[in-house]
Parts: C-alpha cells; sequence; structure tokens
C-alpha cells in the first residue's frame, strides 16, 4: 500500500511536505518571523481579570434602564371582503376540530373545510402584484 501524495510529483510532494512543517512548527522563517515572541505575556502587563475567578455580571446595569419600544399595531384589513377571508380562514379548521370531536352532522365540517378553502382563495386572488424591477434578487 502506498502512503498518500507518494503518486504526486516531486514538486508538490515538497510543497505538502513544507505545508506539514510549517503547520507542526518545525519550520525556521528565519529571523524576520522568530519562533518565541518577544512580548511579554499578558498577565504582567498590567491589571487584568482572572479567567478562574468567579464573573462579575456587567449585564446587569445595562439592562436595568432599558425598556424596549411597544410594538407596532398590527395591520388591519381595509375592506369588508378581506376581514371576511380572512375569519373564514380563521373559522373554518376550528369548526371541522369541533364538528369532529362532538359528533355533529359532517355538513357542518364540509362547511368549515369550504370557509378555509375559500377563505384562502380570497386572500390569494386579492393580492396585489409586485412591480418586477428586473431584479431577480429577494425582495425585502
Amino acid at each position: 500500500m502506498s502512503t498518500p501524495g507518494s503518486d504526486l510529483p516531486e514538486h508538490e510532494q515538497r510543497a505538502w511536505e513544507a505545508i506539514v512543517a510549517d503547520l507542526s512548527g518545525q519550520i525556521d522563517l528565519g529571523p524576520q518571523f522568530p519562533k518565541e515572541r518577544s512580548l511579554p505575556p499578558l498577565a504582567a502587563t498590567g491589571e487584568h481579570p482572572d479567567p478562574l475567578e468567579d464573573p462579575v455580571d456587567l449585564d446587569e446595569d445595562d439592562e436595568a434602564g432599558f425598556e424596549p419600544p411597544p410594538p407596532p399595531p398590527l395591520p388591519r384589513p381595509a375592506d369588508t371582503a378581506g376581514r371576511f377571508a380572512w375569519a373564514a380562514v380563521a373559522a373554518g379548521p376550528p369548526l371541522v376540530l369541533v364538528t369532529n370531536l362532538l359528533n355533529w352532522d359532517s355538513w357542518l365540517a364540509g362547511l368549515g373545510v369550504a370557509l378555509t378553502v375559500g377563505g384562502f382563495a380570497a386572500l390569494i386572488a386579492r393580492m396585489k402584484d409586485r412591480e418586477d424591477d428586473g431584479n431577480d434578487g429577494a425582495v425585502v
């Protein structure tokens, strides 16, 4: 069984060996890049918190005075047909569920399905088309 990379040309094999030597720290890059850094350790340069001590909760002061703005109001359909369409979509599934749980007449379940499908169709039919600006990107 051959070793990985043994079927590579000689120059590529040397390049891979140099990469591996560089990653393992075995390569000498010269005086411009010394192996040891001449900087002192971080703790010796001044006051730094010990990472092993209990952390100080810095978020208490930040959150104490913050109060989020009120959310914007939900949009309401401006016309009566839109309101009836949303009401049909919202009332259809509970009507089907209640009809089946209480063993009422099956025509009420059919009415619930018809309300849901009809309301959904009305909402889709009333959608406004977006202007095509010639850009195929996302609409935000």
